[in-house]
Order: C-alpha cells, then sequence, then structure tokens
C-alpha cells in the first residue's frame, strides 16, 4: 500500500506515520527528517537547506523530490510519506512516477499548530517530545540518550507562525488537488494520537476496503 499523510506544522503527521509502521508494517518515510539529516552534512546542500529550513521557508520541490525518491525505490510499493507532497508540482510529480492508493490528511487550528509547536522539544537521537501531552521523565533529557534536549530552529514562535503562511499558500492546493482526485481522507488531528488513528483506519478501510480496523 502507497500512502501519504499531510497537514500543517505539529498536526501529528509523524506519530501517525509511526503508528502505521508499528501496526501495519508500513515503511515510514519522514521528509522533514531526511531534510534535517542533510542539513547536519558540511556540504553544499546540507548548508542551503539547514539555511532555507531555519527561516520557515519550504526547499525547492526539485531537492525535495531527490532525497525523496532514493527512499521511496528502496521500499517500492510498502510505504507512507510523511509530509510529501507540500506543493502541487510535488504532487503531479509523484503521481506521475507512484500513483498513490490514498492521502491522509489531518486537519487542526492556527491555535492549535501555535500551542502544540511552542511546546515541542527535540533531541539529536531524533526522538520528539511535547510538554503538553509527552513529557520526558526528566526535565529537559531524553528518556532514550540522556542527552539535552532542544527548541529547533523552526519551532520559534514567528518562524511557527511564517510557516503556517507558507503552508496555506502552497500546501492547500494540494489538499484539493487530492480532494477532486477522490484520493483524500480528511480527519481531526486535534484528538488523542490513537483515537486519530482509529478513525483514519476506519476511514481508509471504508475508502479502500484493504486495511482492517
Amino acid at each position: 500500500m502507497k500512502l501519504s499523510i499531510i497537514g500543517p506544522p505539529g498536526s501529528g503527521k509523524g506519530s501517525q506515520a509511526e503508528l502505521f509502521e508499528k501496526e501495519l508494517k508500513l515503511k515510514h518515510i519522514s521528509v522533514g527528517d531526511l531534510l534535517r539529516e542533510e542539513s547536519k552534512k558540511n556540504t553544499a546542500l546540507g548548508k542551503t537547506i539547514k539555511k532555507i529550513l531555519n527561516k520557515g521557508d519550504l526547499v525547492p520541490s526539485k531537492i525535495v523530490w531527490q532525497i525523496t525518491k532514493k527512499e521511496i525505490s528502496s521500499v517500492r510499493d510498502n510505504f507512507i510519506l510523511d509530509g510529501f507532497s507540500r506543493e502541487l508540482i510535488e504532487a503531479k510529480v509523484l503521481d506521475k512516477h507512484i500513483g498513490l492508493d490514498g492521502v491522509i490528511f489531518l486537519h487542526i487550528s492556527d491555535n492549535e499548530i501555535l500551542r502544540r509547536l511552542s511546546n515541542r522539544w527535540s533531541c539529536s537521537c531524533g526522538m520528539t517530545y511535547n510538554l503538553l501531552n509527552y513529557k520526558p521523565r526528566k526535565d529537559k533529557l531524553c528518556d532514550n540518550c540522556g542527552r539535552k534536549l532542544y527548541k529547533r530552529e523552526d519551532d520559534r514562535p514567528d518562524v511557527i507562525k511564517k510557516r503556517i503562511k507558507v503552508y496555506k499558500k502552497e500546501t492547500i492546493p494540494v489538499v484539493d488537488y487530492y480532494k477532486k482526485n477522490n484520493l483524500l481522507i480528511k480527519v481531526n488531528g486535534v484528538k488523542k494520537p490513537k483515537e486519530v488513528f482509529k478513525e483514519i483506519l476506519h476511514k481508509l478501510n471504508k475508502k479502500l476496503y484493504k486495511v482492517s480496523k
């Protein structure tokens, strides 16, 4: 099964994709993680990506597709894309080369985005915490490796607001595109992660008749 999960920043795309990987054995391909990993490299491309991400802008589609395509080719038809497509051109490229079975759209309000991302903390090992509902056992220390947690540059209030603006301009047309092509599965992302996951499975099963409840 080939799925994609899209939505505004902080809507829970990563959490839901991880549940799909755990429960349904679909490979979780996080475009954001791929870009952040690339940005850590001391290369011209890495430095360019880092600068763009820190400003809250979108990395050019050509670069994103180049990185994402490598991951997709390794799993072929058993994956869930997290955060792709972000722009209409990406959706059309993906349709041309892959063809999805469904696109999950997580919807939350602007206020909820700000509330969630302002309380998000990350670790260099890849773990992510939220002081609202997923706190580390020790204050600002990772449960997994014990390292000190940090705030991502793109989780600053001013950058969050810019990311929301960019999302509305670039990604809402993607939502409309998939809706028109009868691939969109819209879900309320405000509920608890497992409740959201249950609703996704119910709607996905109803649409595709391929996933059990």
